[in-house]
């Protein structure tokens, strides 16, 4: 008997293992696909005819830019091959894994190019997320959350946190549907974000940790849990069933959240088709869920301060702002978005003696406590002022006297107006405040000028003259805006270009007076690194200009 070696058939080899081969002319577009090629895409001989176009349907927009933009960096040099993870759509709608590497070929020196490369069904050997990772991105898979990482560094709340976990910058990477978010709060888990569907009534939005909830069950063990079976989850949790409605995921894991050896909260994250969790699935979530929790630990000393920040300067508010015949009135005040920083900023509206209207906006020197106390004190000494009847020059000359005997040596800016609706006279008296802006029926904007007075506070010794005072008339359809410099300025800006910024959203902005001022608080103080306080109030005639009874 002669002892004979198996015969090797390089194609047999391919076919049996379902590898196909291609080649790619980047300079034409066209593509080489072999039979068995076509098979692992799914495509009829009719439905290819050698373009890359035809093979778009057939991969989703995510993967298609994936590859894209790997072979984009075989083209330019910054790889000398790839290997990734993509899924292909067949014709009963089912999806499959697929795996291709690819490599620059060269004809001759300075010559044309071409990729070529084999492309296999990848069904048995990965789940989902091992997947789209390029293949020295494996030895790192952080680096596909690289994105994610960069924005949970700059979040600076727990729902700006959120908002990163439910953006593609987490999902894609992650190849998940949607995530959960719960933070331990006093004991108990509260819920941040959920991929319950919104109509879902009863979803408990903070619950015990003592609860039998998955996300509750990882924060108290601090291990993770891993479903691949709806009916395993449902067998583990039955009081789940009901919110299961109009949410399709058939695989999630919940990961605690623990940093420096705390236990901050848990992550639920969930999959359409994923049958197994891999090594490198624990791995990539597993370091995706400690970045969380560091963001998480970062930010929630800073939600808290907020909260302080926010209850101190609104105790020293008025609770009430009157309601007046003739025209309406609008406030709004937004705290500094930078830690524990308590402002000076106020405002006012008193119904006076006459039956006008006292409004006053003003902006203690300092962030602090003792602004937050000396802007309490100074606005009550200026209502009590105004209800005496005191014209305006002399309301702010008293609460400049009070201020300065307070000895406290900080100043303040103010306005301080008398309006009268049924006739729109008004006076305005102002020490050193930026000017009003005023809003005409058809929507232009002017800005008021006023004579100016120095700060309040300044020491009797001085020897500063009577506010001096602007009259003005508001007519009907017309609406007065007063803010304070929290609302116009940023750092580095000269004030004129955010006096027109705030020029620009006043006369753009909504009719309805309410609408209007969420507006302009929302568009020019928005994003997590609003370095101070802002205060607004508007005061609009009504259009007849009728005096009410």
């Amino acid at each position: 008997m002669v002892d004979t070696e198996p015969r090797l058939e390089p194609g047999e080899a391919l076919a049996a293992t379902r590898v196909g081969c291609f080649a790619w002319d980047p300079a034409t577009g066209r593509m080489v696909l072999d039979p068995v090629a076509r098979t692992v895409f799914g495509l009829l001989p009719a439905e290819f005819t050698g373009s890359t176009a035809d093979l778009r349907p057939r991969i989703r927009p995510a993967d298609w830019d994936l590859l894209s933009g790997l072979s984009a960096d075989l083209l330019s040099g910054r790889r000398n091959a790839y290997s990734a993870y993509f899924q292909v759509r067949l014709h009963d709608g089912r999806t499959r894994w697929t795996h291709a590497r690819g490599s620059l070929v060269r004809e001759r020196p300075g010559g044309a190019v071409r990729v070529v490369g084999v492309i296999r069904d990848a069904t048995l050997d990965l789940s989902r997320t091992a997947l789209r990772l390029p293949a020295e991105e494996e030895r790192d898979p952080l680096r596909a959350l690289g994105e994610g990482a960069l924005a949970l560094a700059r979040a600076m709340s727990v729902n700006e946190v959120a908002e990163v976990l439910g953006s593609e910058v987490s999902l894609r990477p992650l190849g998940a549907r949607g995530i959960s978010l719960g933070v331990l709060e006093q004991g108990r888990l509260q819920l941040i974000r959920t991929v319950v569907s919104p109509g879902t009534s009863g979803f408990p939005s903070k619950s015990r940790l003592a609860d039998s909830l998955p996300l509750n069950d990882v924060v108290r063990t601090c291990n993770p849990l891993f479903f691949t079976s709806v009916h395993a989850f449902l067998d583990r949790y039955p009081n789940l069933e009901p919110y299961r409605l109009g949410f399709r995921a058939t695989a999630a894991a919940f990961l605690p959240l623990v940093d420096e050896g705390q236990p901050l909260g848990a992550l639920g994250v969930f999959y359409d088709d994923r049958s197994v969790f891999s090594y490198a699935d624990h791995t990539l979530m597993t370091g995706w869920a400690k970045a969380v929790a560091r963001a998480v630990h970062r930010v929630v000393p800073l939600d808290r301060s907020q909260e302080i920040a926010a209850a101190l300067q609104n105790a020293m508010l008025p609770r009430r702002i009157p309601r007046p015949p003739g025209g309406r009135i609008a406030v709004r005040y937004r705290t500094a978005r930078k830690g524990v920083r308590v402002g000076g900023d106020w405002y006012d509206a008193v119904v006076l003696p006459d039956g006008g209207l006292g409004l006053a906006i003003g902006d203690v020197q300092g962030h602090d406590t003792e602004a937050a106390a000396l802007m309490g004190q100074l606005r009550v000494a200026m209502a009590a002022y105004a209800a005496e009847g005191h014209g305006c020059a002399t309301v702010l000359g008293k609460a400049s006297a009070f201020l300065a005997q307070l000895d406290c040596d900080r100043f303040a800016t103010c306005q301080y107006l008398r309006v009268s609706l049924g006739t729109g006279e008004t006076h305005v008296a102002n020490a050193g405040h930026p000017p009003p802006l005023l809003r005409h029926a058809d929507g232009s904007v002017e800005r008021v000028r006023l004579a100016g007075g120095p700060p309040l506070g300044l020491p009797a010794e001085w020897g500063t003259a009577p506010y001096p005072y602007t009259t003005t008339v508001l007519a009907p359809g017309e609406t007065l805006l007063l803010y304070s410099d929290g609302l116009v300025e940023k750092p580095g800006e000269d004030f004129d270009i955010g006096l027109s910024r705030l020029a620009a959203a006043f006369s753009g902005g909504p009719d309805d007076l309410e609408e209007l001022a969420d507006h302009l608080l929302d568009s020019l103080t928005a994003g997590p690194h609003a370095e101070d306080d802002a205060a607004l109030l508007m005061v609009r005639r009504d259009p007849t200009g009728a005096t009410a009874n």
